[in-house]
């Protein structure tokens, strides 16, 4: 490697899309290292594209990422792991123990540069310097041809993604079930076939996990996937899901806060009932989770779902302020209930007749004042 780079500079002062930008626009070959602190992150070029990268980080090695993306068992990737030699890589023996395909390999390698690329767009800060060089390329076996444009635009994406994501989908193990009202129009809904398959999938038993294990998809592409249908409100959290979720809140006061939700819960199931009898189910559920997502920037409505009775999920939303001070958790539940209420009753009611509106304001109305007389 040649002793000074041809580019140089801090990421706090400019940002990684500019580098990779630049790097293609000049049509480079050479390498692009990358550091923050201890990490360390590469990217060999040829002709302006793409076609190698590394991490430093255990987490991006080519074994844990078939793992994770369920191309390979926990028990072979242990197996393979002890035969790794400075000699001999880790996807060519899982090769030759024939856990994956020739072609398994090339689409872990692929999309492993690919996610190692993705993880620098969350850097904030660090140093790049890009060194003109081929002597990289002749070290390896698999070369890829990766466009930068593309790799930029789908990077920028991601960063504003994944944090909406984790938040509806909070782990792999989580299950989903198609919402009942019959199969969408696919054309109609502009989904393409990697939509389409994951959605069929679907079936209320396969975990997230098993989804990512049985498509050809990264894990990234089928949480994003399973983000999309969920938003379209094609697909929801299972049942039995729902139920099995654990109360994070002490002893003390869970039971307390459980009477709220569920009194609340009473309130918005009669609101949802009213607002279907006049639009119609589906128009309906669209309406409530509109307002819901409305108010997710709200930490108490993080991963909180509407069920097809229009009640959410009382045990997520006590995990949301079990990391409260103990004596603010109520009123936070109360504040943050009273509020999506009120907007929820606002909407619902600009659908409803006179009396309609008469009757569900009544109800909301008696429901609060036991609650007071309890309280």
């Amino acid at each position: 490697m040649p002793a000074k780079p041809a580019l140089e500079g801090d990421l706090s002062r400019v940002q990684l899309p500019d580098v990779l930008s630049f790097v293609s626009m000049i049509r480079g070959s050479g390498k692009l290292a990358l550091r923050h602190e201890q990490l360390e992150r590469t990217m060999i070029w040829k002709d302006g594209e793409i076609v190698f990268a590394q991490s430093n980080s255990p987490e991006h090695s080519l074994g844990l990422f078939l793992l994770n993306n369920g191309k390979i068992t926990p028990q072979q990737y242990e197996e393979s792991r002890k035969k790794i030699t400075p000699t001999m890589r880790h996807g060519k023996i899982l090769v030759q123990m024939g856990a994956i395909s020739p072609k398994d390999l090339w689409w872990g390698v692929k999309n492993q540069a690919l996610e190692i690329i993705y993880s620098l767009f969350h850097w904030n800060e660090g140093t790049f310097a890009f060194y003109e060089s081929t002597e990289e390329l002749s070290s390896e076996r698999i070369v890829l041809q990766l466009n930068a444009s593309t790799v930029i635009m789908e990077g920028v994406r991601r960063i504003d993604e994944s944090a909406r994501i984790r938040e509806k989908i909070t782990s792999p193990d989580m299950v989903f079930v198609k919402v009942p009202g019959g199969v969408p129009d696919f054309e109609e809904l502009d989904m393409n076939e990697a939509e389409i398959e994951i959605y069929n999938m679907i079936d209320g038993n396969l975990s997230v996990r098993d989804l990512i294990r049985k498509s050809e998809l990264t894990e990234f592409e089928v949480m994003r996937i399973l983000f999309q249908l969920l938003s379209a409100r094609l697909i929801e959290v299972a049942p039995e899901e729902r139920a099995v979720r654990p109360v994070f809140l002490d002893v003390e006061d869970s039971p307390e806060l459980l009477k709220i939700i569920s009194a609340y819960n009473g309130m918005f199931g009669r609101l949802f009932k009213a607002l279907s009898k006049a639009v119609g189910e589906e128009p309906a559920r669209d309406i409530f989770m509109t307002t819901l997502q409305n108010a997710e920037t709200d930490e108490l409505w993080t991963g909180v779902f509407f069920d097809q009775d229009g009640r959410f999920d009382e045990n997520m939303l006590i995990a949301n302020i079990s990391e409260l001070p103990l004596e603010r958790r109520k009123t936070v539940l109360d504040e943050g209930l009273n509020t999506l209420l009120s907007v929820q009753l606002f909407e619902v009611s600009q659908h409803l007749d006179a009396k309609g509106k008469v009757d569900v304001f009544r109800f909301i109305s008696d429901q609060k004042a036991a609650l007071e007389k309890t309280a």
